[in-house]
């Protein structure tokens, strides 16, 4: 199952609109079919423009990325997206670069021991030495690919804080979100 949290820049004067849900079956039984019929055309007809109250949709994270994304509660309607929140999103981002950071210097140290290892190593032990080289090889590109999908979620959120912390679009301009 995916999550996905959206974030839109809006403006403040305008409204913003929450989903509405359908009639109650309480709430329906007394109503004809046609009164039925018209109380959902209606609510269908509002939730069509509450989307658009959003504003501009800056960008979307998604699945594992936006579940790993706790410091943002989980909210069936849009929530304002504050300057804390965009700190503490910033630094759970800054926390996961450096974690792999510190995890690909690792593998690299690790690999040069081994390097120096395999120079003095016979034929049978120079086959495993090289598997394992190759295993944080391996690794390292996995890792330096995560680092770099970190590095572009924490780009985005540097983004929308430089949105706010410009007071002139933080006087006319407010970000949302929404996690769905």
């Amino acid at each position: 199952m995916s999550e996905y949290t959206t974030i839109y820049l809006r403006n403040r004067n305008t409204p913003l609109l929450e989903y509405r849900e359908h009639p109650s079956f309480e709430e329906t039984s007394n109503l004809s079919k046609d009164e039925i019929i018209a109380a959902i055309y209606k609510v269908d007809e509002y939730n069509k423009n509450v989307h658009k109250s959003f504003g501009c949709e800056l960008f979307r994270l998604s699945t594992t990325l936006s579940r790993q994304l706790d410091v943002l509660q989980w909210s069936s309607s849009p929530r304002t997206l504050t300057v804390e929140q965009l700190d503490r999103v910033l630094a759970f981002y800054n926390e996961e670069i450096e974690d792999y950071k510190r995890s690909i210097a690792k593998h690299k140290a690790t690999i040069a021991k081994l390097e120096t290892r395999i120079l003095k190593a016979n034929v049978d032990l120079y086959d495993k030495i090289s598997k394992d080289i190759d295993k944080y090889n391996e690794s390292i590109g996995f890792l330096e690919e995560e680092l770099e999908n970190t590095q572009c979620q924490y780009n985005k959120f540097y983004f929308a804080k430089g949105i706010l912390d410009n007071k002139s679009n933080a006087e006319e301009y407010e970000l949302i979100y929404t996690k769905s």
